[in-house]
């Protein structure tokens, strides 16, 4: 597929106009078509943001988190753009779209401290901390054409847990890995409310070693272990291995089988 993407100099005149929040100038004189074969109708990419733009302001009006958009729009990014394989993998693609479709989205989702605008939000600084772009990879991640809510395993789960547990943890984008850590801490049964203690561990604080321990063992782990090659017994076999002496929200121990 065919699709547009920002010049060195486009990414630079954007760079001074969201550091500054100023509105983002016209950049079409500093953008250039890559890929081959049809091309991407930029209606698709302006019905998205649209989309996106309406639900932020009824969430606006209801007083939500700001952070709640994610649970509402992830599944409208991975359904509605398209399934091409180069396009979805190039973050230059990501941080366009982030840009001329959705700044003004972006600076109300993050309004950053003391006004400060992150760029890592626009793909201009971490470019997989696009904003636009993990959203899509909670839709692919998560989705599951079969299931009765194909997109179910991503509607659980808060900000930290998808910062700092997901999209930050190589090992996460493994499906079998995925899938078995999600379905531990968000079984269907609990309606969305972890299994294992989520917050801050600190003993000192009232802590108890709960998903942080978790994640931090399967990725020790990972350096010795290709998931890749286990099976969906061989993952839950792990995860029984490395749960030992962690505990639930309330501090009782949590019994992984």
């Amino acid at each position: 597929m065919r699709y547009r993407v920002l010049t060195s100099s486009g990414l630079e005149a954007a760079r001074e106009a969201l550091k500054d929040r100023k509105a983002i100038p016209d950049l079409g004189q500093h953008e250039a078509v890559v890929g081959a074969g049809e091309s991407l109708d930029e209606s698709v990419l302006e019905g998205l943001a649209q989309k996106i733009r309406k639900q932020q302001e009824q969430l606006s009006k209801s007083k939500a988190p700001a952070e709640e958009l994610d649970r509402l729009c992830f599944d409208s990014v991975h359904a509605t753009i398209p399934a091409d394989e180069l396009l979805c993998a190039d973050v230059q693609f990501w941080t366009r779209f982030a840009i001329v479709h959705m700044a003004d989205v972006i600076q109300k989702r993050f309004p950053g401290r003391k006004g400060k605008t992150n760029l890592d939000n626009f793909g201009l600084g971490s470019r997989r901390e696009c904003w636009p772009y993990k959203l899509w990879v909670r839709g692919y991640l998560a989705f599951e054409k079969d299931a009765k809510d194909p997109y179910a395993l991503g509607r659980v789960g808060g900000v930290d847990f998808w910062t700092s547990h997901v999209h930050r943890q190589n090992f996460m984008a493994v499906p079998q890995v995925f899938r078995a850590v999600m379905r531990l801490q968000y079984p269907p049964r609990l309606k969305g409310k972890p299994f294992l203690f989520d917050g801050e561990e600190n003993p000192g604080k009232g802590g108890h070693p709960g998903i942080r321990t978790l994640i931090k063992r399967l990725r020790e782990n990972w350096a010795t272990v290709e998931y890749l090659l286990l099976d969906e017994p061989a993952v839950d076999d792990l995860l029984v291995l490395h749960g030992e002496g962690l505990r639930k929200p309330d501090g009782t121990a949590a019994k992984i089988s």
